[in-house]
Parts: C-alpha cells; structure tokens; sequence
C-alpha cells in the first residue's frame, strides 16, 4: 500500500510541474494557460545589445536594442506601440522599457544579409547579478495578446 501512495505522489508532482512551469518552456516560451494570442510585430525579431546568453552585461547599460527584419511589418510601421519588458528570470519585480525608437545598429550584429532595423527601448539602472528574461509587448495590447520572448542576458 505505501508504494502506491508514493506512486500517486510521484504523479501528482509530476503533474503540477507540467502545469506550473519551472523549465526553460516557462521561461522562454508562452504560458500555456494564457490563451490570449502572441502579440504579432510583423517579422523576426532578435537581441541585438546586448545579445542573447550574454553575461556581465554592466546595470547602467540604459537602453536594450532589438533588430528586425525588414521594415514591411507591424513593428516598423509604428515602433513607438512596442516596448520593452525584461522580468528577472528568478522572481521579482519587471522593468517596463519605454517605447520602440528607431536606433543605429551600425555596430552591432546583423542577423540577416540585409534589410536590418533596429530600434532601442530605454531603461533604468538593472542590479548586477540578475539574469533577465527579455520579451516584446505591444502596448496598447498588453493584456489582449502574449509578448514575444526575445531570450535572456545577465548583467
């Protein structure tokens, strides 16, 4: 009789991980109990300062930079509706980026052969030590569709 309870244990944990998140799908991913639809901008769109997986990234950097491909798209048309939102990767407070502005991605990396755009979203000052998860919110949907997660980097 114990090992059965062990076994209903077992899948009971089992089953609330699946559902509560806690790996990288939660991390990097939609929350699949949000069924709101992904904010759309139109295209691909990276890191590109600083860059995904980067660390020592210093707390005063003062703006994240996206690149985008192309400039047919949602995201060119009107960047001041997108921003910024970086949530650190452990628990505790997000730090809302101001809006989209177009920015000189000269340089910085340039994913695709050509047709690169770049916008910056400013910040404030980010405590060192904090690996931050980075997502693209459009603002007038903020809550009507799921932001696009662009990766991590750590200062």
């Amino acid at each position: 009789m114990p090992h059965i309870r062990l076994g209903l244990a077992a899948s009971l944990v089992l089953a609330l991980t699946a559902c509560g998140g806690g790996g990288l799908g939660s991390v990097l991913g939609p929350n699949p109990i949000n069924s709101n639809p992904q904010c759309d901008p139109g295209t691909q769109v990276e890191l590109a300062s600083p860059q995904y997986g980067q660390t020592g990234v210093n707390g005063g950097i003062g703006q994240i930079v996206v690149v985008a491909q192309g400039q047919n798209n949602a995201l060119n048309q009107n960047p001041s509706a997108w921003n910024i939102t970086l949530t650190p990767q452990y628990g505790g407070s997000f730090t809302q980026g101001g809006p989209l502005t177009p920015a000189d991605g000269r340089p910085l990396v340039h994913p695709w052969p050509s047709g690169d755009f770049y916008y910056s979203s400013s910040i404030g000052s980010l405590p060192q030590g904090v690996t931050w998860n980075v997502q693209l919110s459009e603002q007038s949907h903020y809550s009507a569709c799921t932001p696009v997660n662009l990766g991590s980097f750590s200062t």
